[in-house]
This record gives C-alpha cells, sequence and structure tokens, in this order.
C-alpha cells in the first residue's frame, strides 16, 4: 500500500468516527419520562362513585399524561388535564369534570358528579347523596341545585327560591316560604317526582 493509500485511510476513518460521535448522543439520549404537570392532576386517580351511589362504579386510571376515564357503564374516555383541578373528556362531549378542594368528589360541567367511594362499610341503609345540580323537568336551561348535609337539605330552584328539607329513604319533604312539597326520589338517585307535578333530573357524565 502506498503512502497516499495509507494516508487517505486515515482520513476517511478520522472522518467516519467524528461524525458517529456527533450523532451518537442522539441516537444514545431517551426522552425524559411525560409528568403529569408536574405530579398534578394525581388527586383524580383513583376508584369513584358515580352520584355518589356506592354500586354504581367508575375509575380514572393514568399513565404519564395519559388518562382513562371509566363510568359506570363501563363506557370509557381519555382525560384531558386542564390546569391542578381540572380535566376534560372528549369521549364524553368534551364534558369538563372539577376537582373540589379536599379531593372528595368530581363535579362536571353537565350537572353531574363523581364521589369517592366510601369504602368504611357499616351496616344500615346507604343515603343517596342529592349534592349538585339539577334540571327543571329536563331542560337545561333552567338550573337548580341542592347542597346536602346528612338528611338536611338546602334547595334553590330555577327561579332562585330557596328552600330547606330533608328527606327519608326515598322520600323527600321541602319547606318553600311555607309551602311544602314533598318529593319522591327515582332512577337511583338522579330524578326527584314532586307532588305538585314536576320534576328534577340530573343528568349523567356523557
Amino acid at each position: 500500500m502506498t503512502r497516499l493509500s495509507r494516508f487517505a485511510g486515515v482520513i476517511i476513518l478520522s472522518l467516519c468516527a467524528a461524525g458517529f460521535l456527533a450523532v451518537s448522543p442522539s441516537l444514545r439520549a431517551t426522552p425524559a419520562p411525560l409528568q403529569m404537570n408536574g405530579g398534578q392532576g394525581s388527586g383524580f386517580l383513583g376508584a369513584w362513585c358515580a352520584q355518589g351511589d356506592p354500586s354504581k362504579h367508575a375509575s380514572i386510571s393514568g399513565n404519564g399524561v395519559f388518562l382513562t376515564l371509566t363510568n359506570e357503564n363501563g363506557d370509557t374516555s381519555p382525560g384531558n388535564l386542564q390546569g391542578n383541578n381540572q380535566i376534560q373528556a372528549p369521549g364524553w362531549q368534551f364534558v369538563t369534570g372539577t376537582l373540589s378542594g379536599d379531593g372528595s368528589q368530581i363535579n362536571w360541567s353537565n350537572g353531574t358528579f363523581w364521589a369517592r367511594c366510601d369504602n368504611s362499610g357499616g351496616g344500615g341503609r346507604r343515603r343517596p347523596n342529592l349534592t349538585g345540580t339539577w334540571y327543571a323537568n329536563g331542560d337545561r336551561s333552567r338550573s337548580c341545585s341542592i347542597s346536602q348535609r346528612h338528611g338536611n337539605l338546602t334547595l334553590q330552584n330555577e327561579l332562585g327560591q330557596s328552600a330547606t328539607g330533608n328527606f327519608n329513604g326515598r322520600q323527600i319533604t321541602t319547606n318553600w316560604a311555607g309551602s311544602a312539597i314533598s318529593g319522591t326520589i327515582t332512577q337511583g338517585g338522579n330524578r326527584i317526582n314532586w307532588d305538585n307535578g314536576t320534576y328534577w333530573i340530573r343528568f349523567r357524565v356523557y
């Protein structure tokens, strides 16, 4: 081999080595694992009960930034975090859920909610959770609300009028400025039939 050939070979090897060194860091590098908004959003994960009903199991699971929501009927949707305390479900008409400050409830933008399931056990009849947004005669433009503390209720109708009430089992008794109106809870706690011929309902998540 001539001196010129050997010199050319050295140059080629040097160029190949330099090219490998220039490329190899990017080849060796692996993407950093994606974080759930820097660890935020973990409060959504776990088992939930739709409408606070322990017989209606729902859940949210996560893998990095990828969340999967499963409702009480087994239907699933991806979940997109919207800041610290909101999640959006594009598979369910982009309904948005807001996590309560204590992490015990997700209030959905369509008037439904998920509550942490009570696994404490104990006997006795379970009282349905009526807290949330309701709609007079199923009309989404006529929103009402109920706030529940144990068996005591604070209600507001679609006209902004307030009442107090209580319930035992499936029967509700309310007082609207001296007028007593009774109701019966049906459809798994998602409808109240009032004795004045009207009704309130709340919608499912999807």
